[in-house]
């Protein structure tokens, strides 16, 4: 079952409000810090699992973290088509040779 990235932005964001990240009412700011804070970790992450029974390792975890966020903060600033935004970057000449 394929998901889109509205929906996954949906849930991201009631699943940042339920653990506490942020709240109902935060600022987009805070899901920017959330970003930053993936990013940092990802520059230091290694190839290796944190632990065992994980799947995936600490520079794949980091790097998702740094996506699921992006995604959580584009929802907190209104983008309406996160699938299309995301096309249209790709497409941009600044991607291209």
């Amino acid at each position: 079952m394929a998901i889109t990235l509205n929906k996954l932005a949906i849930r991201c964001e009631k699943i940042a409000i339920a653990s506490g990240k942020i709240t109902p009412t935060s600022s987009a700011r805070e899901s920017l810090f959330e970003i930053s804070r993936y990013w940092r970790r990802l520059c230091d992450a290694t190839a290796f699992k944190l632990a065992a029974e994980r799947k995936w390792s600490e520079r794949e975890e980091m790097a998702a973290g740094v996506i699921v966020s992006a995604v959580t903060y584009l929802r907190r600033i209104g983008c309406k088509n996160i699938e299309q935004l995301l096309k249209d970057t790709i497409n941009n000449s600044m991607f291209q040779k």
